[in-house]
């Protein structure tokens, strides 16, 4: 019994997830009466609004960020004891995302109609895109700051930004609700962000590497390390939310509003569990298995975080189907009563996918570039088609089967790969390669 509480202290990984998770508890409470007051003031259409600009606005920050923020993690985790070497990578990642970001801005404001039609089927909202066009760079400011800070594995200081982030977050869409209804809703979204990189930059204002953030540190090698990241953005954290446009506005224009919104309120829902392990998954695991270069310490790393994940998450998916009706009318109210009936097939999709996710890390950790590529690909048209088929007949659920069937197939695909990459990199605890094929990092089907 004391070896077990000995081991569990020291476990770093249960630790960070231990403050992510009460922090991600709080974070749960403020996001429980936020959307209350979105499904008093809103209702399921105006949701449904909130989770199509969602959408819209992580592809936009990923694409204008540089979609390389994973990547400046990974390579800061790396080095982070050569402040040359970091200096660079930030400096080179500011510069390109400070251009990338002004061009993106630029083509919202042009084609701000244009977006409004196609997101929200009215151009009641351009005034929306515009300012979300103009506080862009501050937005993708704070990610960055994010991004730094985790590869630099500063837990405190990176829990400390992520709790202002809720904080304020919470009682800009409160207000902005209350006074301003769904536009209000939707205007939350465009400032949160850029407000609180304000309060980032506070926490990180005595940190040696501010001073890269400059025009004068750019580094071509770097660039061409960060840019394999970009693709692996683009396909992975883009194309996802992508998908659930295609799919949601599949469903506005062929079922209804009211049905996306309740899909979408369902999705809220169990999406208070899968936030505990994701923030773990940000904040621990991809930095970590960056810096473990021994496969038999990356095998053991893997294990400790199944020990952690499948239980925890096992219990939280539990606890909520058990209290489903209770929960849906405390986070909504009688009219969302539908969403009972599909939190079943939600969580079981949210398991699968959680069970996959630290495999896709060690992808990332692991420079598994097109291997990352092609199964996103692959899975991602996977979806869209299955959903399409199968919503005339199941309606929501026919999504929601398709997304647990997806998650299940990338589990069990991501499994043989990663074996079959440890196998292939076999790099003994001193870091020496015994079978040197290097050129095989990469492992696809």
């Amino acid at each position: 019994m004391r070896d077990l509480i000995k081991r569990t202290s020291q476990n770093t990984f249960l630790k960070v997830t231990g403050a992510n998770g009460v922090i991600s508890v709080a974070k749960a409470l403020l996001v429980v009466i936020s959307n209350k007051v979105l499904a008093i003031f809103v209702g399921a259409t105006g949701i449904a609004m909130v989770g199509q600009l969602t959408s819209f606005t992580s592809i936009i920050t990923q694409l204008s960020n540089g979609g390389f923020n994973q990547g400046l993690t990974r390579y800061i985790a790396e080095r982070k004891d050569d402040k040359r070497e970091v200096m660079k990578f930030i400096g080179t990642a500011f510069i390109i995302a400070f251009t990338i970001t002004s061009l993106t801005a630029l083509l919202i404001v042009i084609f701000s109609g244009t977006i409004s039609q196609k997101l929200f089927s009215t151009s009641t909202y351009i005034s929306i895109l515009v300012i979300f066009a103009v506080t862009l760079f501050f937005y993708n400011l704070n990610s960055l700051i994010l991004a730094i800070v985790n590869g630099f594995q500063a837990y405190r200081k990176y829990f400390s930004i992520n709790i202002t982030t809720t904080i304020v977050g919470f009682v800009l869409t409160v207000t902005l609700v209350i006074l301003f209804r769904e536009y209000g809703a939707l205007l939350a979204i465009v400032l949160s962000q850029s407000i609180i990189c304000f309060f980032a930059w506070l926490y990180i204002r005595k940190e040696y590497w501010i001073k890269a953030f400059s025009f004068k540190l750019f580094d071509k090698p770097k660039l061409l390390l960060l840019l394999r990241y970009t693709a692996i953005t683009i396909l992975g954290s883009v194309i996802w939310p992508l998908v659930s446009i295609v799919i949601r506005t599949y469903v506005i224009r062929n079922i209804s509003a009211e049905e996306a919104g309740l899909w979408q309120a369902t999705r809220y829902i169990d999406n208070y569990v899968v936030s505990i392990a994701t923030g773990s998954f940000t904040v621990y695991v991809l930095p970590k298995l960056s810096s473990i270069s021994s496969s038999e310490m990356l095998k053991k790393e893997l294990a400790s975080i199944y020990r952690i994940i499948i239980p925890l998450s096992l219990f939280g998916f539990t606890l909520i189907y058990l209290l489903r009706d209770f929960i849906v009318v405390i986070l909504y109210s009688k009219d969302f009563t539908k969403v009972s009936e599909y939190l079943l097939l939600q969580m079981v999709a949210s398991f699968f996918w959680l069970c996959k996710s630290p495999l896709m890390n060690f992808m990332l950790a692991k420079g598994m570039v097109k291997t990352f590529i092609i199964n996103e690909l692959i899975f991602a048209v996977f979806v869209i088609v299955l959903s399409v088929i199968l919503i005339p007949k199941y309606q929501i659920q026919g999504i929601q089967f398709t997304f647990a069937l997806q998650s299940f197939l990338y589990l069990v695909v991501s499994v043989f790969l990663i074996r079959r990459y440890l196998k292939i990199n076999n790099i003994g605890d001193s870091g020496i390669r015994f079978e040197p094929n290097m050129n095989q990092g990469d492992v696809t089907l």
